[in-house]
C-alpha cells in the first residue's frame, strides 16, 4: 500500500487548508422507443401514496450523508425528492432544485458537443491528435500521432490519468485544489509517462482523454469549452441550473460538499476547492432537473445527436476490470443486470457523489446527487419503493448506482479512486 503514507499527509495537509470541520446488446441501437417524459416538472406526478413512501426510503438511506437529491422519470410517474442538508455548519436544508458538483457526467456533455462537431464535418472521430492541437502539446503525449479523437471518447487511448501524478503532488502541497489550473498544464501531468497500452489495444478509464477532447473542441471552435456547451446544450435544452464552474458565474452558488479524509468522523467541508483540476472531465455543477432533461433529450428524443451519432455514443467496448461499467461507448457507460440494462454515467469530485443513467428497458431516468464522499448505496431502498408500487415483479437488485469505494478508502488509496471511480 504505497499510498497510505502519503495520504495520510494529504488528509492532514487539507484539513489545515480547509480549516472547516464539522462533527441491451452489445451494439445498442440509437433510437430508444419509449415514451418521451419532456412535459414533467419539478412537481411530482406520483400518488401522495407513493410520494411519502419514496421521500420516507430516502430519508432513511441517507444514513451519515449530509444530504441529497433524486429523481426518478417515467412515463407512469415522476418523483423528485429532496433531503438532508446543503450546509452542515448552518442547517440548510437540501431542496428539489439544489445544484450539485457533478464529476465525470461532464464527460457525456463534453462527448455530445464533440459528436455535433462531427455532424457539422468540422472534425473527424479518426482525426488523431497531432491535426488538432500544437507540438507544444502533443510532444507531451505518447502516440499523439496515431491516437484518435474516437479513442480519447471511449478510453481506448492507453494514456495514463493525469490525477494519479496531480494527487501525488497533493501530498506535498494541497495548494493544487484550489490554484487555477490551465488545460495544458494537467496535460503536463503525464509527461515522460509511459502509455498503458498502444492505442485502440486495451481500455481504461482516464480523466487525461476528456481534458485532451476539451482543448479539441477549443481548437475546431475557437471557443471555450464551457461557451460551446452552454450554446448547444444547455440553452436550447433551458438548463438554467447548469453551469461549467470556474469559466462560467454559479448564480446562487451550489450547496456545501463534505468529506471524511481520516475516517474519524468528522466531515472537512470541500466546497472551496477550485474546480479548474478537473475541467473538460469533470467540472460541471447542475441539478436533477436539469440531468434528467439532458438525459431525456440525449437518449430518449433525438433533440442533440442525430440517429447516426447517437449510434456511434452507444457503439460500447469491454470495461475490463471496471468496477463502474460493464462497458463504455463514447462519453456513455453501460451497466447490467439480470433484468435491464442501465445507460448514463457516474460522477465523483472531493465531496460529491453522482448517477444520471437511463434504462430503455424500463423508460425510466433516475438521477441521483449527494454532497459527500460515500459508498453508501441510496438507489435500491428507493427502487424497492417504486417497483413495488408501479411494477410488482420479483425484486432484482439495481446494478450498482455506487462505486466501490469502501475498500479503496479503507486501504487509504485515494489515487486510485478517480482512474476507478469516475
Amino acid at each position: 500500500m504505497k499510498y497510505l503514507g502519503l495520504l495520510s499527509q494529504t488528509v492532514a495537509s487539507l484539513v489545515l487548508a480547509i480549516a472547516v470541520t464539522v462533527s441491451i446488446s452489445e451494439d445498442a441501437q440509437a433510437s430508444f422507443t419509449g415514451t418521451s417524459v419532456n412535459s414533467y416538472e419539478v412537481t411530482n406526478t406520483v400518488s401522495d401514496d407513493l410520494d411519502a413512501q419514496l421521500q420516507n426510503a430516502l430519508d432513511q438511506a441517507l444514513d451519515d450523508i449530509p444530504g441529497a437529491a433524486v429523481a426518478i422519470v417515467s412515463p407512469r410517474g415522476t418523483w423528485f425528492g429532496a433531503s438532508g442538508a446543503s450546509n452542515l455548519q448552518t442547517g440548510t436544508e437540501v431542496v428539489l432544485e439544489d445544484r450539485f458538483q457533478i464529476g465525470s457526467i461532464t464527460k457525456t456533455f463534453v462527448a455530445t458537443t464533440i459528436l455535433q462537431l462531427v455532424e457539422e464535418g468540422r472534425l473527424s472521430l479518426d482525426d488523431t491528435l497531432d491535426q488538432w492541437l500544437p507540438p507544444s502539446v502533443v510532444s507531451a503525449i505518447p502516440n499523439h500521432e496515431s491516437i484518435t479523437i474516437r479513442q480519447l471518447l471511449n478510453h481506448t487511448s492507453g494514456l495514463s490519468d493525469y490525477l494519479d501524478p496531480l494527487f501525488i503532488q497533493a501530498q506535498t502541497n494541497i495548494g493544487v485544489f484550489f490554484n487555477d489550473w490551465q488545460p495544458e498544464e494537467l496535460v503536463f501531468f503525464i509527461d515522460g509517462q509511459d502509455p498503458l497500452f498502444e492505442p485502440g489495444e486495451s481500455w481504461a478509464y482516464s480523466s487525461t482523454n476528456y481534458i485532451l477532447l476539451g482543448m479539441i473542441a477549443e481548437s475546431v471552435t475557437n471557443s471555450s469549452i464551457a461557451s460551446e456547451i452552454r450554446s448547444r446544450i444547455l440553452e436550447p435544452l433551458d438548463l438554467d441550473d447548469t453551469f461549467f464552474a470556474n469559466e462560467e458565474t454559479i448564480t446562487g452558488g451550489f450547496v456545501n460538499g463534505y468529506w471524511d479524509f481520516d475516517n474519524n468522523g468528522s466531515l472537512n467541508d470541500t466546497t472551496p476547492a477550485n474546480m479548474s483540476w478537473a475541467w473538460a472531465a469533470g467540472a460541471m455543477v447542475s441539478n436533477t432537473q436539469d440531468l434528467a432533461r439532458f438525459m431525456e433529450a440525449l437518449l430518449i428524443n433525438d433533440e442533440l445527436l442525430e440517429p447516426e451519432s447517437l449510434d456511434q455514443m452507444l457503439t460500447f467496448v469491454n470495461g475490463g476490470a471496471s468496477e463502474n461499467y460493464a462497458a463504455y461507448g463514447l462519453g456513455i457507460g453501460r451497466l447490467e443486470s439480470p433484468r435491464r440494462l442501465w445507460y448514463g454515467h457516474r460522477g465523483q469530485t472531493l465531496g460529491y457523489r453522482s448517477n444520471l443513467f437511463y434504462s430503455p428497458v424500463e423508460d425510466i431516468i433516475y438521477v441521483e446527487l449527494i454532497n459527500l464522499v460515500s459508498d453508501r448505496n441510496i438507489s435500491n431502498p428507493i427502487f424497492a419503493v417504486w417497483r413495488n408500487a408501479v411494477d410488482p415483479t420479483p425484486s432484482v437488485s439495481e446494478p450498482a448506482m455506487i462505486p466501490g469505494l469502501l475498500s479503496l478508502f479503507g486501504a487509504g488509496l485515494f489515487l486510485k479512486w478517480q482512474r476507478r471511480h469516475p
